[in-house]
């Protein structure tokens, strides 16, 4: 039995000494034993392990070295391969058109392609090969510079105008060098792949060692552990028994425990004061218990509550306590408004400022008024013990009910879940949230009824994780979440979630608030800050992110990037001619005619006024010359409301290497500028380059 004697303080009980399980007899096991048998299991696992990892090193390095050279040999040969096929493939193209701006792209081709060959070339020949693939590549360096002598002949009687000569030079004499070169090709490339075959088998022969070794090391350690296994399950049956009843006894303790400290934490009484003990924020438990007024609390020093039981040097302890930043916690009895007291267990924890001190503190605090009257109520008699029950049990109630009517009146979701992911509570808002009634989702899967069937995997295996442990990525914070109403219709939520153990098993409480207003105002905002109000396309401080992106990116891997900048000619003219409201039609439909020219990865935006730019990832200056020839014909000939005719001025420029966002701007805008004062309705680049004949 416990007794309780009363102090003018606090209320100390004494607990009757718990018994223990008798000892186990330590002279029944041999340690020396144990340990030599265990050091003997420990040195194997070390042994294996290191030469685990020495086999695992020599493996890696040994196919490194494998696939860094035989990888990149089969790559270039691959790749001089289909240069070679593609060059033909261009000559041919060049040959049999009729139209110079064709075959001027189809012999442009070709010469790239050369570019891509030699490249390839150069580095095979600085790779360690053998004196077979040395004769090869030599061979093939004499086949190359033959047939380059052709393929110049040929360009030169394609672009003369002679196609037949051409073409009867391309089949008499180009293709059957082709074919030879081809044919080296194909042998350069068949040796490399019968080389990787040969060190695969030799490292597969050497893995078959290992593992044959490390096989025997295992069962080895396996035979020394089950061993000890044996031995120690003998010697130790009798101890797990008793350790077992003793466990037993201790879960249901920590059980009990558990539960009051839910019943506590359910009837917090918070504030929070300043430096000073000036209170600046109390909850409404604050206010219920103490009988004060929000307004009578704020302002007052917590000396307002001081009831005269304690002593100075209890307050004196409390504040050197919390004023160098520790939690302070024990039990304090204050003094209602009527002047009755009452006693709480309090919590008084120090913020911090960036200047090391406390900046504010937050006191938490719990009615423990009942169990200090429960110890004064021991010593009267049971008729006044049961009537004090009978009065506690209706104050509970009504506390229950008073937090019942709470989640019935909220305007978010509250649920609960148990460790099975079954529906525990559902309030009102959630049945008008999701649409189901509380009748119908108790004891169900909430995870089914509500989750998203491509989300519904991934739930359930976050849920596992958490019904283990208790925690989860989305614990103890708010996350915004794609949900399922009843009728199949999906809507963005902000969930907060909470972990709570009852019983042993973790259960979860969730407050769901519909996010739909917020996300699509999200969504609106970002639509307005990235989005040209006339025309809809990029607008010009996005289009400044994205050149910037694709700069970097140039700038690091070496791609072609280009950029194109016109404007409509004489559009002052057209504005003061048709009016205003027509030229924001021009522009509008100008926008929309681009847009379904240029291709999904080009960059297009309203650069400002009449100006537009376009950003061309992965094309150099003369694929932007084209593309801007391109538009230039497509607005020519596109008839524009109200207005007629249309022509264009463009701009053309590539980034070089030290170019940054202004430097490439500049470049386009001068040749801009060079197309208006050239006449207008052209095309000019930062390269001299011809442009193609235009029927």
């Amino acid at each position: 039995m416990s007794e309780c004697r009363l102090t003018e303080n606090a209320c100390v009980p004494t607990q009757n000494p718990t018994v223990l399980p008798p000892m186990l007899d330590t002279h029944a096991f041999t340690p020396r034993v144990m340990r030599w048998g265990f050091g003997a299991v420990m040195c194997v696992i070390v042994f294996i392990t290191a030469l685990s990892l020495w086999r695992v090193e020599v493996d890696k390095r040994a196919m490194n070295e494998i696939i860094s050279h035989e990888q990149v040999m089969t790559e270039m040969l691959y790749r001089m391969q289909l240069a070679a096929r593609d060059r033909t493939f261009a000559l041919f193209g060049a040959v049999h058109t009729e139209d110079a701006f064709v075959r001027d792209s189809e012999i442009q081709h070709f010469f790239e392609l050369g570019t891509a060959f030699r490249q390839a070339q150069t580095q095979l020949m600085q790779l360690d090969l053998g004196e077979t693939e040395h004769t090869l590549m030599r061979q093939l360096r004499a086949q190359t510079e033959a047939i380059t002598l052709q393929h110049q002949r040929v360009i030169e009687l394609a672009t003369s105008g002679r196609q037949a000569d051409a073409e009867k030079m391309m089949v008499g004499h180009v293709v059957p060098a082709q074919t030879q070169m081809v044919g080296t090709l194909t042998t350069l490339l068949e040796r490399a792949i019968s080389r990787t075959h040969e060190h695969a088998t030799a490292r597969r022969q050497i893995q078959n060692r290992a593992t044959a070794l490390l096989i025997a090391g295992g069962l080895a350690g396996l035979l020394l552990t089950w061993g000890g296994f044996v031995l120690t399950t003998r010697k130790m049956s009798g101890l797990i028994t008793r350790l077992t009843d003793a466990s037993d006894r201790l879960q249901a303790s920590n059980l009990d425990l558990q539960f009051q400290k839910l019943a506590l934490d359910e009837h917090n009484i918070v504030s929070v004061a300043d430096t000073h003990g000036t209170i600046t924020a109390v909850n409404d438990k604050f206010c219920e218990v103490s009988q004060y007024s929000r307004e009578e609390l704020l302002g007052q020093n917590h000396r307002l509550l001081k009831s005269g039981l304690h002593e100075n040097t209890f307050y004196a302890d409390l504040w050197a306590t919390i004023i160098v930043g520790k939690v302070w916690r024990g039990e304090i009895c204050n003094r209602r408004k009527d002047g009755t007291l009452y006693w709480v267990a309090s919590t008084i924890l120090p913020f911090v400022s960036e200047d090391g001190l406390p900046s504010r503190y937050v006191s938490v605090r719990t009615d423990i008024t009942t169990t200090k009257e429960a110890q004064l109520v021991l010593e009267r008699s049971r008729d006044e013990l049961e009537q004090l029950v009978q009065i506690r049990s209706g104050e509970l109630a009504e506390r229950e009910e008073v937090l019942h009517s709470i989640t019935n009146a909220a305007q978010d979701a509250v649920m609960m879940i148990d460790a099975a992911g079954r529906v525990t509570y559902w309030n009102p808002a959630a049945e008008h949230m999701f649409g189901f009634a509380e009748a119908e989702v108790i004891g169900v899967g909430l995870h089914d009824l509500i989750v998203p069937e491509r989300y519904l995997e991934r739930a359930h295996a976050g849920f596992s994780r958490f019904a283990t442990s208790g925690e989860g990525p989305a614990i103890g914070r708010t996350t915004t979440l794609r949900a399922k109403h009843r009728n199949g219709k999906e809507f963005p939520v902000d969930v907060s979630l909470s972990a709570i153990k009852l019983r042993g098993q973790w259960s979860a409480v969730g407050i769901v608030r519909d996010a739909t207003e917020r996300v699509q105002t999200e969504e609106r905002l970002k639509q307005l800050a990235t989005t040209d109000t006339l025309t809809g396309i990029c607008n010009r401080r996005h289009f400044d992110e994205v050149l910037a992106s694709e700069i970097n990116r140039a700038a690091r891997f070496t791609n072609p990037v280009s950029l194109i900048l016109f404007d409509i000619d004489h559009f002052k003219r057209i504005n003061d001619t048709f009016g205003h409201q027509a030229g924001d039609r021009v522009l509008t439909q100008l926008a929309v005619t681009v847009g379904n020219t240029i291709r999904t990865v080009d960059q297009f935006a309203r650069w400002g006024g009449e100006e537009f730019v376009v950003l061309l990832p992965g094309s150099d200056l003369n694929a932007g010359r084209l593309l801007a020839e391109k538009l230039r014909m497509v607005l020519e000939k596109q008839p524009f409301s109200d207005v007629g005719q249309v022509t264009c001025s463009f701009g053309v420029a590539e980034y070089t290497p030290g170019d940054d966002m202004d430097a490439l701007i500049k470049k386009a805008d001068r040749c801009l500028y060079q197309a208006k004062a050239s006449g207008r309705n052209r095309v000019e680049t930062s390269a001299t380059m011809p442009l193609p004949v235009v029927a």
